[in-house]
C-alpha cells in the first residue's frame, strides 16, 4: 500500500509539472547551444514499466528551456477510459514536461535513465525540434497506442525517419537473433512470472512471428542500440546518429527485480497433483466430485470466453488467433452446469469427450502449434483432460448400475 500510494503522489507531481500548452513553444527556434537527446529509463518492478520507457529531451541553456517530451502519456479524464483500454481504442498522447521532474520520477523508483544525445547538425535540430513541436499541436498529439508498434519507443524512431527521410541507415543485423515478439518480450518478464502467465493467456499467435531487427526497437533497449548504431547524411556524408550514451541515474543495484517465490508454475503443477488426488479417491470410492468439476470447468469456460472477446470484440492486433481456445473452450461455461448430474445426458457425455480429445490435440501437438504455449499451461490443460475423461467414464458407470437390465439387452 505504501509503494502504491507513493506511484499515486509521483504521478501527481508530474502531472502538476506538465506544460499543458502550445503557446510556449509557439514560433521558438533552438539557439546554436541547443542539445537534442534520446532518453532510455530501464525497467521498473511493475508490470507497465518491465519493458523500460524512452522519450526525448530538448535542452537549450540559452532559453534555459530542459523538457521531455515523452509519447507514453494517456488521459484519466478520457470519457470511457476503462472501457476503451480494454477494447484497443484508448488514446495515447504527446505530453511535455520539465526534464528535473521526469529524472525525479525515476530515481524515486529506482530505475536508471541513460541519455544519448543526436548528432544532429544545428539545421537539422531545428527540423526535428519543428517536427515535434507540430507533434504536440493539440490537434496531432493524440494516437492510438499499440504496444508492438506503435508505441513510445516506435514513436520517436519513426518521427526520425519521417523529419530525415532517406537519410538514416540503420546498422542492425546483429539484432537478428530468430527471436519472435513473444520471445522479447519474455526477455524482460523473469521478475514478472504472473503477467508473463496472463500474457501468454491473453495474447495469440500474432506475436509469435519472427520479428525483423527493425521490429526489435520496439523496446526502449533496442531502440537504444539501434539509433546508437545508425548513421544519418550531412551535407553529402555520413555521421553517427548519436553520440556516446551518458549516464544521467544509475539505479541501486541492492534492490534487484526478483520474482517472488509464488509463480503460476508453482500454483498449477500443485494444482494438478491436487486433481489426481481427486481423481483417485472419486475412482477408489465410486464417486465423482461434481462441484469441483463444476467450478473448474465454468472458471476454464469463462477465461474461454474472455479470450475470444479479446479476439473478435477489441481493436488490439496481438489479441487475434489465439490457439489457447483448444484448453480454455468457452462453451465449457455452459456445459459446467450441467456436470452436476450424476448420470450426464447424452450430448453432455459426447461434449465432454469431444473437448478432451481437442486438449489431449493441444497438449500433444504443444511444440507444432504456430503459437508458444505457457509452462503453466501444461498441468490446466492435463487436469482439463483428466476430469474430462474421468466425467464420462463416471456417467456410463453409474447409467449401467442404474439401468443393468437395459444394458444386458444391448449386449
Amino acid at each position: 500500500m505504501k509503494n502504491y500510494l507513493k506511484k499515486i503522489s509521483l504521478a501527481l507531481l508530474l502531472s502538476m509539472f506538465t506544460l499543458p500548452t502550445w503557446a510556449q513553444f509557439e514560433d521558438m527556434a533552438l539557439s546554436p547551444e541547443a542539445k537534442i537527446s534520446l532518453i532510455t529509463c530501464s525497467p521498473g518492478p511493475d508490470l507497465y514499466a518491465i519493458f523500460g520507457h524512452s522519450a526525448v529531451r530538448v535542452n537549450d541553456p540559452a532559453t534555459g528551456m530542459d523538457v521531455v517530451f515523452n509519447y507514453g502519456t494517456f488521459d484519466f479524464d478520457e470519457p470511457n477510459f476503462y472501457l476503451k483500454f480494454a477494447q484497443g481504442k484508448l488514446r495515447y498522447k504527446l505530453s511535455a514536461a520539465h526534464f528535473r521532474d521526469f529524472v525525479y520520477s525515476y530515481t524515486m523508483d529506482n530505475r536508471s535513465v541513460y541519455e544519448q544525445e543526436f548528432n544532429f547538425t544545428e539545421a537539422q535540430k531545428q527540423q526535428y525540434w519543428n517536427f515535434l513541436t507540430h507533434n504536440y499541436l493539440p490537434e496531432n498529439r493524440f494516437y492510438l497506442y499499440d504496444f508492438f508498434f506503435d508505441n513510445c519507443a516506435t514513436r520517436i524512431r519513426d518521427g526520425i525517419e519521417a523529419t530525415f527521410p532517406n537519410q538514416l541507415a540503420f546498422n542492425i543485423s546483429h539484432f537478428d537473433k530468430g527471436y519472435s515478439f513473444r520471445n522479447l518480450i519474455d526477455l524482460y518478464l523473469g521478475p514478472q512470472p504472473w503477467g508473463d502467465f496472463g500474457i501468454d493467456i491473453a495474447l495469440g499467435a500474432r506475436i509469435d512471428q519472427e520479428a525483423t531487427p527493425y521490429q526489435y526497437m520496439f523496446l526502449p533497449d533496442y531502440l537504444a542500440k539501434g539509433l546508437g548504431s545508425a548513421t544519418i547524411s550531412q551535407n553529402g556524408k555520413t555521421a553517427p546518429l548519436t553520440l556516446e550514451q551518458k549516464v544521467i541515474f544509475e539505479r541501486d543495484p541492492s534492490q534487484p527485480l526478483e520474482a517472488g517465490w509464488f509463480t503460476p508454475q508453482l500454483l498449477f503443477w500443485t494444482f494438478l497433483l491436487i486433481v489426481v488426488a481427486l481423481t483417485v479417491m472419486d475412482f477408489i470410492k465410486r464417486r465423482r466430485s461434481r462441484v469441483f468439476d463444476m467450478a473448474f470447468f465454468f472458471m476454464l469456460g469463462v477465461l474461454g470466453i474472455v479470450v475470444l472477446l479479446l479476439w473478435f470484440a477489441t481493436d488490439h492486433q496481438a489479441t487475434a488467433y489465439n490457439f489457447n481456445l483448444l484448453w480454455a473452450i468457452p462453451t465449457h461455461a455452459v456445459v459446467a452446469f450441467f456436470l452436476g448430474q450424476i448420470i450426464l445426458v447424452e450430448w453432455v457425455r459426447k461434449y465432454m469427450l469431444v473437448t478432451a480429445i481437442i486438449t489431449t490435440v493441444a497438449l500433444i501437438g504443444w511444440p507444432l502449434w504456430p503459437q508458444m504455449y505457457h509452462a503453466a499451461f501444461l498441468p490446466i490443460m492435463v487436469a482439463a483432460v483428466l476430469r474430462g475423461a474421468y466425467a464420462v467414464w463416471f456417467s456410463k458407470k453409474a447409467q449401467a448400475l442404474a439401468h443393468p437390465q437395459s444394458i444386458a439387452q444391448k449386449i
